[in-house]
């Protein structure tokens, strides 16, 4: 076995020139630009998610700038500087990890040597990759050096989380944004390299596989790579989604119409057959929300077929079920998906919570109620109207005769039997005792007994003795 073949699939087919670059125009184009023009800024700041080709693009811009013989931007991969950036023997290229590589000492050591001219290329050439994993201080030492750097020092930083980069170092930088890569773009690519590796598989099972990687060429010739080891041909589409860890059509499809046609009894069967399947129960879930989606957007579409990633059996098979329900059926069930994906985070027994959590969804399905047509009420007559001088005299007139009852009625004085209590005693168990006192006394015993709420609402009460 020869060492290519030990190397994986991702590694081989590493581009080597701004056209084997798989998309990202808007970063290819200024580039090669740049490097025919022989103008290019000193910091280069390439951000985006992993798999789109950052450090790949940054290795080409490395040997582009360095080639004795670049042919349209291109490097020639002939000359002896880009044989030897291919080979990784060029010390004039320097690929740090900045996640073990992120103290001040690492940066200060690198700022000392930059000084230094090249030993073989025109310019020395610092891939720093996970940029953003730099401490404060690493920053901070960096800061200076991408400030005012040598002529021949060149900086190519790669991050997937350029909002952790402080603002001092993107304003010294050029920042370019790298996109998720098209779906057909991958799988263009990925039917190269399978005739290439004389690799049998089908159309269906390479959309798959361009559809989990979430545009990440990476993850996809690596997921390819794995389906060297498969011993089906031609590979299936079934065949990739239970390499990946991940339940077929079917099996989202009988689970979806258990749901939807109330039928508990098949939901408990496939739970247990996932179980011991040994599958991701919470994937599970999210894959199933992602069926629900293709549902909607089948109900709510009239051309799906654009907006779904299948084959045209299952875009049919999706027509039909969704054909049985609504648009707000559809829209329930995928928030009852998405709460539940929650709860099974934080649930102690996860299969528990799943079967509750779907039979829940079962039971609570059918939400869409009939319209029934209302028989229209017949219309109320208004009362007859009063004109307004006739309501206004009427009620003066009703008020003065409520005022002559009232200065006719005798006036009778209130009889009282309360005194003040400073003309009265109580007897108590010492003798008669003033009231005021005997008052002020329960009033401290009030307090004793930490009673502070009765006590404070009874201290300004006034105390009156009632006689019988």
């Amino acid at each position: 076995m020869s060492s290519s073949d030990r190397l994986a699939l991702y590694r081989l087919w590493r581009p080597q020139t701004f056209s084997e670059m798989v998309a990202q125009e808007q970063v290819v184009f200024p580039l090669r630009q740049s490097v025919i023009n022989g103008s290019f800024s000193h910091a280069l700041l390439f951000s985006g998610t992993r798999g789109t080709g950052k450090t790949s693009l940054a290795k080409i811009f490395a040997k582009a700038i360095n080639c004795l013989n670049p042919k349209d931007g291109d490097p020639c991969n002939e000359c002896e500087v880009c044989k030897a950036a291919n080979d990784g023997s060029l010390m004039d290229v320097y690929e740090i990890d900045a996640a073990s590589h992120n103290s001040v000492d690492h940066i200060r050591r690198l700022t000392d040597e930059i000084v230094f001219t090249p030993v073989s290329a025109r310019y020395k050439v610092y891939i720093i990759d996970e940029v953003h994993m730099l401490s404060q201080g690493a920053f901070n030492a960096l800061l200076k050096t991408l400030e005012e750097p040598p002529s021949h020092a060149v900086f190519i930083m790669a991050t997937t989380e350029p909002h952790r980069i402080p603002a001092t170092i993107v304003s010294r930088s050029q920042h370019f944004q790298f996109r998720r890569i098209p779906n057909d773009e991958i799988v263009k690519r990925m039917r190269n390299i399978a005739d290439s590796i004389d690799l049998a598989i089908d159309d269906d099972a390479l959309d798959v596989i361009a559809l989990l990687s979430n545009g990440a060429l990476r993850d996809s010739i690596s997921l390819l790579d794995q389906t060297r080891q498969l011993s089906v041909s031609p590979i299936s589409r079934d065949a990739v989604l239970t390499l990946a860890g991940r339940v077929p059509d079917e099996f989202l499809s009988e689970t979806a119409k258990a749901i939807i046609y109330h039928d508990p009894e098949v939901l408990l069967s496939n739970i247990q057959e996932l179980v011991m399947s040994g599958r991701d129960l919470a994937r599970f879930v999210t894959d199933l929300g992602g069926y629900f989606r293709n549902l909607l957007v089948s109900r709510v579409s009239s051309e799906p077929e654009k907006l779904i990633q299948m084959r045209h059996e299952d875009v049919a098979l999706l027509k039909e079920i969704a054909g049985d329900t609504s648009s707000k059926q559809l829209t329930a069930l995928i928030a009852g998906l998405a709460e539940l994906q929650v709860s099974l985070r934080f649930s102690p027994d996860i299969r528990t919570s799943l079967e509750i959590g779907l039979i829940r969804l079962t039971a609570d399905s059918d939400i869409d109620e009939p319209i029934v047509k209302r028989e229209s009420a017949p219309p109320v007559k208004a009362p007859p109207k009063v004109s307004k001088p006739v309501e206004e005299k009427v009620e003066a007139k009703q008020i003065e005769e409520r005022i002559e009852a009232v200065k006719e009625l005798p006036k009778e004085e209130p009889e009282t039997h309360c005194v003040t209590p400073s003309d009265e005693t109580i007897a108590t168990d010492e003798g008669d005792e003033p009231l005021l006192s005997v008052w002020r006394d329960i009033l401290d015993a009030l307090q004793r007994e930490k009673r502070f709420d009765i006590s404070l609402c009874a201290r300004p009460a006034r105390v009156l003795m009632h006689k019988d």
